[in-house]
């Protein structure tokens, strides 16, 4: 979860965390589930000393240390007495340490407020407006996705629309969090936002509603695209209900996008393998901490699709439960992967929620493919490599100084002039070097969108041109995206 530039995807502006994109709110107790990786299992906490008073503990000379250091910064601590909840924080930090002595970037303690960001992602619907984010910097929030048949897309919000202001309140210096909390609500309560769209001001006011997705399909001529954001609880029977429709429409080939889904439940992609791979088929496997292997097959009772072609998309967002269904589907369904290199993340984690709303999230194994091969720190590499168009991938440039002109040597100057070419705007090169006749183009694209026409880069100048590159690339994917467009190349080839 995972990209070079900031970036956070919501789905109804909904959180994801960056080591699993990035990324997946509100834990529930969960049924037991298909299998046992899928279930949650819920522990009493324990206060620190009751934890140290055990016999197993007492004895050992490291915590009979821990012990003596957290009552004497309980206690004798001088700044201590100065802090509200000391003792809750001196908690909070030694499990923290713990944690982070493992040295395993997706085993973390979260807070309260952290665990229902994180629980609540997994649960498949949301109340808000229905939109994915791109958060620019601290001040430029960027819709990239609207949810069909969502708020959003009902009250004319468009994919590269940046989000100004929510209720009148401009967004400055705030988090992604901040502008979640703002945007959701109860639902049937209404937000009004403040857009700007080619340098316009637009005002929207929105009524809020509960949405339910993770899985999107469209058809084309005779394919079928499915894409999956991430893997809720819902996803697996939305795929499956997805399928139904599909198959309805005697469609011959099936597109699965998984770029930038980093994961979730495994028993999501467990369903979603079932309905795609034939009984009795190893799906994956799992080495757990005693070194035993246990094999998941397909499931029971699930219907079987089958089409001519089956093609993944995947990048390297594409991590954790995504690379375990997408490595299934390559060795046990003969899909053809394309794209770009996955994240490489072949672990699983249990949360274990605890009285007081915190959480443990740790992982408890690692995932092998069905031939046998790992994906942790591995990834999948495609069967065909494709970039993508380098104008949607290359993140807002971050000024050095407040503005700069033509014959300059500056980093900002390289996607500048990348994204007036992606416009049609006539620029002569796309490096460091901002020459003449990019400056040129700068100030005819200033003037055709109503921006002071000078032709030097400043910020207002680069989230418009971002704007606009998202706007342009999401309005046609089937021409822009290029990764879509050369599966759909190969999906029509007889």
């Amino acid at each position: 979860m995972m990209s070079e530039k900031k970036v956070v995807r919501y789905k109804l502006v909904r959180h994801k965390w960056p080591d699993e994109i990035e990324a997946e709110k509100k834990q529930r107790k969960r049924r037991i589930g298909i299998i046992a990786l899928c279930v949650i299992f819920f522990f009493s906490g324990y206060g620190l000393n009751r934890f140290l008073s055990r016999s197993d503990v007492t004895n050992d000379k490291t915590f009979a240390k821990l012990s003596e250091v957290y009552t004497i910064m309980k206690n004798k601590f001088y700044f201590g007495k100065d802090k509200e909840d000391f003792n809750e924080q001196l908690i909070n930090g030694a499990i923290k340490g713990m944690v982070d002595a493992g040295g395993d970037q997706h085993t973390m303690y979260l807070n309260n407020e952290q665990s229902e960001n994180f629980t609540s992602s997994m649960e498949g619907s949301v109340v808000g407006i229905g939109v994915t984010m791109y958060a620019l910097d601290d001040n430029t929030f960027i819709i990239s996705d609207i949810i069909k048949d969502s708020p959003a897309e009902k009250a004319g919000l468009h994919a590269g629309d940046q989000i100004y202001a929510v209720d009148g309140k401009v967004l400055k210096n705030t988090s992604t969090e901040e502008v979640a909390k703002k945007v959701k609500g109860e639902s049937g309560t209404k937000v009004k936002l403040e857009i700007i769209r080619s340098g316009k001001h637009i005002e929207k006011t929105i009524t809020r509603k509960k949405v339910n997705g993770t899985v999107f399909s469209e058809i084309k001529g005779d394919t079928a695209k499915i894409e999956l954001t991430t893997f809720a609880e819902t996803s697996g029977d939305e795929f499956g209900r997805h399928l139904e429709d599909i198959k309805k429409a005697k469609v011959k080939h099936l597109i699965i996008d998984l770029r930038d889904n980093s994961g979730g439940y495994l028993k999501a992609a467990l369903q979603i393998a079932s309905y795609l791979m034939q009984d009795d088929q190893v799906i994956f496997k799992e080495d757990d901490h005693d070194g035993n292997i246990t094999e998941y097959k397909t499931l029971n009772g699930y219907e079987h699709y089958t089409f001519d072609k089956l093609l993944i998309l995947v990048n390297g967002g594409t991590a954790s439960a995504s690379e375990a269904l997408t490595a299934a589907l390559k060795e046990q369904a003969q899909a053809i992967v394309i794209g770009e290199k996955t994240y490489g993340k072949g672990t699983v984690q249990i949360p274990l929620p605890f009285k007081d709303g915190s959480m443990l999230k740790y992982t408890t194994g690692e995932w092998i493919t069905p031939k046998g091969n790992k994906l942790n720190k591995v990834g999948i590499t495609p069967d065909i490599k494709v970039a993508q168009e380098a104008a949607y991938v290359t993140g807002m440039p971050q000024l050095d100084k407040e503005e700069f002109a033509f014959d300059t040597v500056n980093e900002a100057a390289s996607p500048v002039q990348i994204y007036l070419k992606f416009l049609g705007y006539a620029v002569d090169r796309t490096d460091a070097y901002f020459s003449y006749t990019s400056a040129k183009a700068l100030t005819q694209y200033q003037k055709d969108h109503e921006l002071k026409a000078d032709g030097k880069i400043r910020e207002e100048v680069c989230r418009s041109l971002v704007s606009d590159c998202l706007r342009k690339w999401r309005n046609d994917p089937y021409k822009y995206d290029l990764q879509l467009k050369k599966a759909m190349e190969i999906a029509n080839e007889k």
